[in-house]
């Protein structure tokens, strides 16, 4: 390692007529990257004596792209399995929100939540539903859930730099909401020289995304704005039955964000970052009877403020404070008299204040990550959460790697617990890496689920929180409300916290610098589920709920992916998840239960228990990307696989049999080109998306084909890139 510059280590190796660089950003440091490109490209073309441009193709240039400066936590140092979706990736998919994006990767699937007219989507992980997935911006929580399922749908890829994705138990980093894995979204971090970016897309369903953005940077620091405005007219995949209306609904979002940087000192950074989003969505629907309205209003803000602190003994400090707030208004009318039917008004604020640390203890041997802090959150309730936690990783040697994490989350009204977590990487050889975790997961039960009596009435349902069921239902009943009370709902108690221990066990190899594949097996045992079951039915004939606590679930499988660049600019990717997940419970009693056949009732086999509900057994993926330059073009073709999987059991015996209601397996190919000309000022992009048209009325957000066109126009400073 050799210092070159003064705020720039690095590695620089000649070779023929290419040579390569490798440097690290000192942090809160925006080094001259410019002249250091032009010095190094000047060398390289004195000694490959070669003055033709397409020398700069043999330039590789890697500085250290996944340092974040507003979070300490590397997610290289995390025991989990991980993956990184950077926006080179994203942009050649030409997808447009964020579960556009996940939808695509190996094992991750979206899920509807029907409860809220089909208008949230929700990402499920290793057999984990939305509710243990915990999603951040920037290192920080978002806030905002309809049943559990935050709704990826609502953010925008436009300002994204990457995303970075942590599967299985997370909680001795991030806390109690991480059982089940987490999604950080990571904004453009590092500005160096002035740009502006337009983009316009309109295609299918009357869509149409527009987006605008700038940013420059000044001399003691950078700013960068960006906003971005999405609507489109929603669609309908069950004609069948929805005779008036959209599976879909309509809407439209305004998002805008901005960051900001100052440099304080040399050692001192100072961070601004803040998001604003509003979505407005209007459905009108009739399944035959009387058409009524559903209108929804959401905000959306959040914004955080860190100061980066480096220390001359080599401690990084890091405190933020970080404020987001998330509201929505819904009111359900009659269409043809305008009487309402129903208002519901919820809104969450959460004050969030955390100190960070981290320190090389033994440069590349032994490194320190830690913190503390705590929150507050004001919902119906107001409710306080502190934490602190501690992680190492020790590197004795190239041949192994050691992770050992502790963090202890408490709250004002349910206690604390004590999540641990181990990890440990082997090399045997330069092309193989086994790598092992073990981590522990906590979450605690939400206010709705203990105490919330909430009733739909554009779904035809009431839920009564499992603290004070046997309260509310005799209300109900003494109000003559209720129809019927179910035997299961003698099992009604006080709800538990959830715990959950992850087990994950992988492989990489590397095949001559072209090809990688990737093997983790894992399992998931997960205490005390909370799980939401039908006790009754009301007097309409509407259907009452309530919450359970599932003693023992799991769910276990394996994740495979190939990546192969056969050529230069040819990236081929495959990928494969097998998964089983059920309830313990279940497979014991299921000689004990019946099963409804063509043929009539019988007694249950083990075989008949398919598993927990929108879980698939098989999902795979195949992707190609194609980059070539000399003509400024791009291409993707995907194509996605989703085995069939549970959605209704309609024998109501409590679990999801052969002979219940599935969603078909199916496949979604997607492609998209672009084209860039004047010097990479103009983008032209083509996508297809859904190119089959496969649609399913059990899939309500899942839209049939549809193409979207546009451009981007990017206008910057001329620079050596």
């Amino acid at each position: 390692m050799v210092n070159f510059f003064p705020h720039l280590r690095g590695c620089f190796s000649f070779s023929g007529k290419s040579f390569s660089v490798a440097g690290v950003v000192e942090s809160g440091t925006l080094f001259p990257m410019k002249k250091i490109l032009i010095l190094l490209f000047t060398v390289g073309t004195a000694q490959a004596q070669d003055t033709n441009i397409r020398s700069l193709e043999t330039v590789n240039i890697t500085h250290q792209l996944y340092k974040k400066q507003d979070d300490v936590i590397d997610i290289k140092k995390v025991a989990n399995p991980i993956t990184i979706i950077d926006k080179r990736t994203i942009r050649m998919m030409g997808s447009r929100r964020l579960d556009e994006v996940l939808r695509e990767q190996t094992g991750m699937a979206m899920v509807n939540d029907l409860g809220s007219g089909n208008r949230s989507l929700g990402i499920q992980m290793q057999g984990f539903s939305s509710e243990y997935i915990l999603i951040l911006i920037n290192g920080q929580p978002m806030t905002g859930r309809f049943n559990g399922n935050f709704d990826l749908s609502r953010i925008s890829v436009s300002d994204i730099e990457r995303i970075e994705v942590i599967k299985g138990a997370a909680s001795s980093l991030y806390g109690s909401e991480a059982m089940g894995g987490v999604i950080n979204i990571i904004t453009k971090q590092t500005v160096i020289d002035p740009q502006a970016t337009a983009s316009l897309f309109y295609g299918t369903y009357n869509t149409m995304d527009a987006t605008l953005q700038g940013e420059a940077p000044f001399t003691r620091g950078s700013v960068n704005i960006s906003g971005n405005y999405y609507r489109t007219d929603g669609f309908n995949v069950n004609t069948e039955y929805l005779k008036e209306g959209q599976t879909s609904p309509p809407y439209h979002s305004i998002n805008l964000q901005g960051r900001g940087h100052y440099k304080l000192s040399d050692k001192s950074s100072l961070y601004l970052s803040s998001r604003l989003a509003d979505r407005h969505s209007v459905m009108d629907r009739s399944y035959g009877a009387q058409p009524f309205s559903d209108l929804l209003d959401e905000k959306d803000f959040n914004t955080a403020l860190s100061l980066n602190t480096n220390l001359n003994n080599g401690w990084r400090l890091l405190g933020r404070y970080y404020i987001t707030h998330y509201k929505t208004e819904q009111a359900v009318h009659i269409v043809e008299t305008g009487k309402e039917l129903q208002r519901n008004v919820f809104s969450q604020v959460i004050n969030r204040l955390e100190l960070q640390a981290a320190k090389d203890l033994l440069p590349e041997k032994l490194s320190f990550t830690g913190g503390l802090g705590g929150d507050h959150q004001q919902m119906i309730y107001s409710m306080y959460n502190y934490f602190g936690y501690a992680q190492l990783n020790y590197n004795p040697g190239p041949v192994y790697s050691f992770i050992a994490g502790l963090r202890y989350d408490g709250n004002n009204l349910y206690g604390g617990k004590l999540n641990p977590s181990l990890g440990a990487t082997w090399s045997p050889a330069a092309w193989v890496k086994i790598k092992t975790s073990l981590g522990k997961g906590f979450k605690s039960p939400t206010y709705a689920q203990m105490y919330q009596v909430f009733t739909n009435i554009t779904q035809g349902y009431t839920v009564i929180g499992a603290n004070n069921f046997e309260e509310k239902i005799e209300e109900l009943q003494k109000a003559g409300l209720v129809q019927q009370v179910w035997v299961n709902a003698t099992g009604i108690r006080d709800l538990q916290p959830e715990t959950s221990t992850s087990l994950n066990f992988g492989a990489r190899f590397s095949f001559a610098k072209t090809a990688e594949l990737d093997i983790n097996g894992f399992y998931n045992k997960i205490d005390n589920l909370i799980n939401t079951e039908q006790v009754g039915i009301s007097k309409n004939g509407q259907q009452i709920f309530s919450y359970f606590n599932l003693k023992d679930i799991y769910t276990t499988g394996v994740e495979a992916g190939f990546k192969y660049s056969p050529l230069k600019r040819l990236v081929l990717s495959a990928g494969y998840q097998y998964l089983i997940a059920k309830n313990r419970a279940i497979i014991d009693n299921i000689g004990h239960t019946t099963v409804r056949t063509p043929e009539g009732i019988r007694p249950a086999r083990a075989s008949d228990y398919f598993g927990l509900p929108n879980r698939s057994k098989h999902m795979f993926n195949v992707q190609a990307y194609y980059d070539y330059k000399p003509w400024g073009i791009t291409a993707s073709l995907r194509a996605g696989y989703r085995g069939k999987y549970g959605f209704l059991d309609i024998d109501n015996n409590g679990y999801i049999d052969q002979y219940d209601v599935f969603v078909k397996g199916y496949t979604l190919l997607n492609a998209s080109i672009q084209k860039t000309l004047l010097r990479d000022i103009l983008t032209l992009r083509l996508t297809a998306d859904n190119i089959t048209n496969h649609t399913d009325y059990l899939m309500p957000s899942q839209p049939g084909r549809m193409l979207m066109a546009g451009f981007i126009f990017n206008l910057r400073k001329n620079s050596v890139h």
